[in-house]
């Protein structure tokens, strides 16, 4: 992306000093992290939610149909996240992603491999899902991290150490090496940050960013709604205040995806909205979320907050380095006439949003199941670890940055214990491993409010 002289638009929006770096560089250290996530992906990773994301990929490719009763896949599965609408069974998520991978799996099924196949067929089908759609796309998370670093002033060879050590230090590795939407929605959300807070307004490319800010904002809001969804409205206004003008391009790519959402959701629900806007459809016969899961509040919500963000599985529990985004997020903030804050504003409120979503506006008594983690936070962790290398930067002294550095290698520790087993819990996981044991012990909060 071209190097910015600040200038000022109209809107009096002031484009980032950047520290140029060819475009090969960026797209150099995603190929490195692709090639590593390959031979990390081989062996499957599966869950119930993962299960339910593949009895759709089958059903569309092999039998024409979203409707996942008659997949051989379902008696082995194990999948509670499964809904009725009428007379047929579906998949509780949102399709868009399912469709990506039944594009992937017809390749696949027509060279002879098929998940109802053997052994090697399904880990032959679950392998190249997993390396293209879910590696490519952490892989382009790093590209795009990589460039909105060039706002940071920091060395060239050290925004690429810390691109690095990040893919390989978070939740990016942990579920780079599965099939699952968050880190899928990681790769749209920094893309989309990109292309909306790297762009030079009176540049000659635009309108084309303007029109790829909205394309990835939108299909973020089919693949990790609510993340998604945050990230539209906060891109739209941040657009409209930009301009001053209604953002049509913006919105017209944005409206791509969310038009593919609402024409295959409305095959299951009969409407655009989500399966989890009618509780209804998780109440049939044998239905898990009608008998062992059925909702139980175990405490305060407050309480279950703390556990998100500071508790075995938090959230700055497993990716400690993550603390640093508040001093940057903070020191950006507070400047009006920083750069960088529409992207600081934009990331802010995402992040409150997404916070004040999970602890108090879902009936749950978790936040990521048997996962390891908070997978939900994830699709804004790229962010996070941009402001929490300004907040090093600005505070900019050694003491600081090796401090930086010790918390990098602990979340790494963190990542390679979930990248062995991404779909089980770390406090389950603890007392038998001792590196997640000595990890545990720098907990803040050691609540735990897991029931089952």
């Amino acid at each position: 992306m071209e190097k910015s002289n600040r200038k000022t638009t109209p809107s009096r929006w002031v484009s980032p000093v950047i520290q140029p770096i060819h475009l090969a560089r960026a797209w150099i250290l995603g190929l490195v992290y692709l090639i590593a996530l390959i031979p990390l992906a081989f062996a499957p990773k599966i869950s119930g939610n993962v299960s339910s994301r593949y009895m759709t990929i089958e059903a569309v490719v092999e039998r024409g149909t979203l409707a996942v009763e008659s997949s051989p896949l379902r008696a082995g599965s194990g999948s509670p996240d499964l809904v009725r609408f009428g007379r047929h069974l579906y998949s509780d998520k949102p399709p868009v992603l399912s469709a990506l991978g039944a594009a992937v799996y017809a390749v696949v099924y027509e060279a002879g491999a098929r998940f109802s196949g053997s052994v090697s067929q399904f880990v032959i089908a679950n392998w190249v899902l997993v390396a293209s759609l879910v590696g490519t796309t952490s892989a382009l998370a790093l590209v795009w991290l990589r460039l909105l670093l060039q706002t940071v002033p920091i060395p060239a060879w050290a925004a690429d150490l810390l691109t690095l050590g990040f893919g390989f230090g978070s939740q990016l590795l942990t579920y780079g090496v599965t099939f699952n939407n968050h880190s899928v929605a990681a790769g749209l959300v920094t893309g989309a940050l990109a292309f909306s807070f790297l762009d030079d307004p009176e540049g000659g490319r635009s309108r084309r960013r303007s029109w790829g800010a909205g394309f990835l904002a939108g299909l973020t809001a089919t693949i990790d709604l609510p993340a998604g969804g945050l990230l539209l409205i906060a891109l739209t206004v941040f657009q409209v205040w930009r301009r001053r003008a209604v953002p049509g391009l913006f919105l017209v790519g944005a409206a791509l995806p969310l038009l593919a959402h609402a024409g295959l959701q409305s095959m299951v629900t009969g409407s655009p909205l989500p399966a989890e806007m009618y509780p209804e459809a998780f109440d049939y016969p044998g239905s898990y979320w009608a008998t062992a899961g059925v909702w139980k509040e175990n405490g305060p919500r407050w309480r279950f907050g703390l556990e998100l963000l500071f508790g075995p599985q938090g959230w700055l529990t497993v990716t400690p380095v993550l603390a640093f985004a508040v001093i940057g997020l903070g020191a950006v903030v507070r400047r009006r006439d920083d750069p960088l804050r529409p992207a600081a504003l934009a990331v802010t409120a995402m992040s409150l949003g997404l916070l004040v979503y999970y602890v108090w506006g879902v009936r749950r008594t978790d936040y990521a199941g048997q996962s390891f983690g908070t997978r939900h936070m994830l699709a804004i962790t790229p962010a996070w670890f941009l402001f929490a290398v300004v907040g090093a930067s600005r505070l900019n002294r050694r003491f600081v940055w090796g401090l930086f550095a010790v918390l990098m290698v602990l979340g790494t520790g963190y990542a390679v214990a979930g990248l062995r087993d991404p779909w089980s819990r770390i406090e389950q996981r603890a007392p038998h491993e001792p590196v997640l044991g000595a990890l545990q012990r720098l907990v803040l909060y050691p609540w735990s409010s897991y029931r089952r």
